[in-house]
């Protein structure tokens, strides 16, 4: 009975962080997803690198902004470090800290470089969802 009891006990401690991890995976799979690039939704494309602050930062203050509007882009994030998401960023000659902007034919509209604030990621993404209007 007492290991029965230590084995449950150790399922349920362990199932929280299981499923956390399940979560976060496909989150962060449907964010990396950049089919959506040309289908008729304007798009911003994070490119990114997790252990970098700044990327960090600058990632937050989208989400932000994002989460300030009614009707945003949709939200794309590469990982800078995998093949793919060096790939993307070297065809549209950027690094990381940098967001693209893209209309919903999937053409380059703007290119924010650098932290930038929550007011003025608002106004750039307000400005390219106008374009769908």
């Amino acid at each position: 009975m007492r290991v029965a009891r230590k084995l449950l006990v150790a399922l349920a401690f362990l199932a929280v962080p299981i499923a956390w991890l399940i979560v976060n995976e496909r989150t962060a799979s449907a964010e990396s997803d950049l089919s959506v690039l040309g289908g008729g939704t304007p798009v911003a494309v994070q490119i990114h690198d997790h252990s970098c602050p700044l990327c960090q930062r600058l990632k937050a203050n989208a989400e932000d902004a994002l989460a300030q509007m009614d009707a945003p882009p949709a939200w794309r994030i590469v990982d800078i470090n995998t093949t793919k998401g060096a790939d993307f960023a070297n065809q549209y000659g950027v690094g990381h800290v940098t967001i693209l902007l893209f209309d919903g034919q999937g053409n380059r509209q703007d290119t924010i470089q650098g932290v930038t604030s929550t007011p003025s990621l608002r106004s750039s993404f307000e400005q390219l969802t106008a374009s769908r209007r």
